[in-house]
């Protein structure tokens, strides 16, 4: 007598029906967190890096610069305060948004450069007159990161 082992072609079929049931039932949610936790994530990313511009300003007693691109920004200190990274300034950071996410720079309008955010000595972006919101956009969900004109920073 002899013993069946192993899986016949029947079988075989029953379990990858199942397993793509169950895929097709789980995969759409696990989508839609992943896209929703890049730009969480780089929302939370922009709001530690302002925060940490502000404190720099402070202890380094100095202006410190945010300049935004779309896909990317940079923060460095502006020892001469010409609102450009040269002459051997610190860049404190440059930080690369995920894939697919981006900062809404046509929507800036911070003055006298819509695209730079200055913090003076005393963690103050002086040049700041009424709430400034920056918009982070991905193609399933924006938000906004507003900072008043004291430096503090809300997330909506």
């Amino acid at each position: 007598m002899r013993k069946n082992s192993g899986l016949t072609a029947y079988e075989l079929a029953v379990t990858i029906g199942i397993m793509s049931v169950i895929a097709s039932i789980t995969m759409p949610p696990y989508l839609q967190w992943w896209r929703t936790s890049r730009i969480q994530s780089a929302v939370s990313n922009l709001t530690a890096d302002i925060e940490m511009a502000k404190t720099r300003a402070i202890r380094e007693n100095a202006f410190v610069v945010i300049k935004f691109n779309s896909g990317s920004y940079r923060v460095f200190v502006d020892n001469n305060k010409d609102w450009d990274p040269n002459n051997g300034e610190d860049v404190l950071l440059d930080r690369t948004l995920p894939a697919g996410v981006s900062i809404d720079t046509a929507s800036l309008t911070f003055s006298p450069y819509t695209d730079k955010l200055r913090f003076n000595s005393r963690g103050i972006p002086s040049e700041i007159v009424s709430e400034e919101k920056i918009g982070v956009n991905h193609p399933s969900n924006n938000r906004e990161v507003t900072i008043n004109r004291l430096g503090n920073i809300h997330v909506q």
